[in-house]
């Protein structure tokens, strides 16, 4: 168990750093952002970036899912699951450029409610989706061969070439949040070709081919439903937030407080972005079933842990957060939504390792209807709640739906393969977080110097209750204490090479 989880540290450390860059770049830009484009500018650029993704689902058809999963299984060749996942993915996502195009009109209605500019914005939109779809699989490939090294120095230069495109159009070129869009159209498209240049040279992409399309498009092609409705979790919340209010601007600044939500979510949603890449290729590569049960439950355990500990000190700082963050007063509303959206986003990671479950025993065709219901949950929570409650009511019907996604697919995992969740630990996690956030929240002083450091230190009931609790086994304390005593020899020693007894100790077997 220790084994697996180091590796999923690993590989997640290095996609987590990657992440990290981007969001602190993305949190430290904001002020900046904020002072030149108004929360309606900040909702059609969240409207148009979730979309991007939802286009991306739709056709790829798959192609990303089978690429992952096939890549590891023994009767196939990894270079004609390349192959095939590349060159569909070429055709799939051309034919969908085309379609969306033709539909372009209608797609800005929809969209962004006939907004002055929403034509080009949906246009660019479209060019975008395409080069971020390869954008994602010439990444995949990175991720299977878990070079996560070559992973982060690539995401790291989408970042360095995107932010400053991005400033330059938005400040030197005043085109507002046309300009946020574009620039990261255009550096995504800068980073996959440079990508290509690398794949190619490296030999890692073969010539045109699809030797495996009859067996990746089976296993890949039912999950596109069920990704896609779980991501139109995160897409129909903007929508309604954009067409529900009786005004366009109404609602496209709902949308935008809503999009400073998610921003203020960062530190949560680096953590799960990090987990979500490095996790399939581990969990795929556990050869024994009766192994994967048990291992998928204990990671599930240790995640929570983590991210419930994140989500209650983003409950607990949310409001001096959104107050140093942006440059007007019209974006300090985001704040009450930041919970909502934080949890909402962990309860995806989690829905991930369920998932995981179901799709190593070949399931995949279950996703769709609990995605589907989770979906029509979210719509019906929506109607219901925003009108009255709009940032607040969108984010507490996302939390609704994830509900309803992980009771379903838990249902299924424990059909499938037998998923063994340590049903008391989990409880223990939600509670106590539940308690620290809720009460700490309401108790604290909200803004200033002293309320922020009050709410540090009140955060420290986290752990602390935890710990008293029973959270943590004999054994993990054990580790743990053996952790920091290998830190303090490591911090005592002059060298590794003084101490071979240390050494063999970091960089032996396990």
């Amino acid at each position: 168990m220790i084994g697996y989880l180091r590796r999923l540290a690993r590989t997640g450390t290095a996609y987590t750093a990657s992440s990290v860059l981007a969001k602190l770049i993305a949190l430290f830009t904001l002020p900046i952002y904020t002072k030149y484009v108004g929360p309606s500018g900040f909702g059609q650029v969240e409207i148009i970036a979730t979309t991007v993704i939802v286009l991306s689902i739709l056709f790829r058809l798959g192609a990303i899912e089978a690429l992952l999963r096939f890549y590891f299984l023994d009767k196939y060749d990894p270079r004609q699951v390349v192959q095939t996942g590349f060159w569909g993915l070429a055709l799939s996502t051309t034919v969908g450029v085309a379609i969306c195009f033709a539909l372009s009109g209608p797609l800005a209605s929809l969209l962004l409610r006939d907004a002055p500019g929403a034509d080009t914005l949906v246009q660019i939109a479209i060019v975008w989706f395409w080069f971020a779809t390869f954008y994602e699989l010439l990444m995949a490939l990175f991720r299977v061969e878990e070079k996560a090294g070559a992973y982060a120095l690539s995401s790291i230069m989408n970042v360095l070439i995107t932010v400053p495109l991005s400033l330059w159009l938005v400040i030197g070129q005043d085109m507002g949040a046309k300009g946020l869009v574009l620039g990261n159209a255009l550096g995504t498209t800068i980073v996959v070709t440079g990508l290509l240049v690398l794949h190619v040279a490296s030999r890692r992409i073969p010539g045109p081919g699809l030797p495996l399309a009859d067996p990746m498009l089976r296993f890949g092609l039912p999950t596109v439903p069920g990704e896609i409705s779980l991501y139109a979790l995160n897409w129909v919340d903007r929508i309604l937030l954009i067409n529900l209010p009786a005004s366009r601007t109404a609602g496209l600044a709902a949308a935008g407080l809503y999009s400073i939500a998610y921003k203020l979510s960062q530190g949560v949603t680096i953590f799960v972005r990090a987990f979500q890449l490095a996790w399939p290729p581990l969990a795929y590569s556990i050869k024994s079933d009766a192994e994967a049960k048990v291992v998928y439950g204990r990671v599930l355990t240790y995640y929570l842990l983590i991210t419930g500990g994140v989500v209650t000190a983003l409950t607990l700082l949310a409001g001096p957060l959104v107050r140093l963050l942006t440059s007007q007063p019209s974006f300090y509303e985001a704040h009450r939504a930041v919970p909502y959206v934080a949890t909402g986003v962990v309860f995806y990671g989690a829905y991930l390792v369920l998932v995981s479950a179901v799709a190593r025993m070949g399931k995949t065709g279950s996703l769709f209807p609990v995605a589907f219901a989770g979906l029509v949950a979210n719509v019906g929570l929506g109607l219901l709640l925003i009108p009255g409650h709009e940032i607040v009511g969108a984010g507490i019907a996302l939390v609704g739906a994830y509900l309803v996604l992980l009771g379903l697919m838990y249902i299924r995992a424990r059909q499938t393969l037998g998923l063994v969740i340590e049903w008391r630990r989990v409880a223990q996690i939600v509670a106590v977080a539940a308690l620290v956030a809720v009460i700490g929240d309401n108790l604290l002083d909200p803004f200033g110097t002293a309320a922020v450091l009050e709410r540090i230190f009140w955060w420290l009931l986290y752990p602390g209750l935890l710990l008293v609790t029973g959270f943590f086994s004999r054994a993990e304390l054990a580790q743990i204490r053996d952790v920091r005593a290998l830190l303090k020899r490591a911090r005592d020693s002059k060298s590794l090479g003084d101490r071979p007894d240390l050494v063999q100790e970091v960089h032996g077997p396990e």
